[in-house]
């Protein structure tokens, strides 16, 4: 009884490196020039949220970097971009759209959504950005078409410091 026991458990901690060794990832890059980008300022939000506001914000301290007086966005505003994509970095051959949709909160952090309509499909990213640095990582939660399973992380950043154009890289699991 106890050596059967034994030989299970070993076969189910072989099994389980098995079974994740499975699990295959897989790359995509496409590249983005920017077609339009709009900012949403909703200052007017914020003077009327002076005059009117449920909150006792006084009894309440600030968010860390909160709205600090220096030129830039605030929390509350948004940043839409939209991009054509290509699969080669010469920017030749199109093959689909991206949006990005920002609403920033505090201390240069944004919650964005970003839509990929792509010639075989979609895939959709949604989560928290860090808006410090010149790269936005998000997590792919879904997709249509080709993509109805794709789960994983698209990376987007300029492809030098002079170019507008994105490098988008998907890493994608399953």
């Amino acid at each position: 009884m106890i050596r059967s026991l034994a030989a299970l458990v070993l076969a189910a901690a072989v099994a389980v490196p098995a079974a994740s060794a499975a699990v295959r990832t897989h790359s995509l890059v496409f590249y983005g020039k920017p077609l339009r980008a709009q900012f949403i300022n909703h200052a007017d939000d914020r003077a009327r949220g002076k005059i009117v506001n449920p909150f006792n914000a006084d009894a309440l301290p600030p968010p860390p970097k909160s709205n600090t007086g220096a030129k830039g966005a605030r929390a509350g505003d948004n940043a839409i971009f939209t991009l054509r994509l290509y699969s080669d970095a010469k920017l030749t051959r199109p093959v689909g759209t991206a949006l990005y949709s920002c609403t920033f909160n505090f201390a240069h952090q944004a919650i964005c959504e970003a839509d990929f309509e792509l010639t075989d499909g979609t895939m959709i990213a949604i989560g928290p950005a860090n808006l410090d640095g010149g790269t936005i990582v998000l997590p792919v939660t879904g997709g249509t078409s080709h993509y109805s399973t794709a789960h994983g992380q698209v990376t987007s950043s300029a492809s030098s410091a002079k170019s507008t154009t994105q490098i988008i890289r998907f890493q994608l699991v399953g």
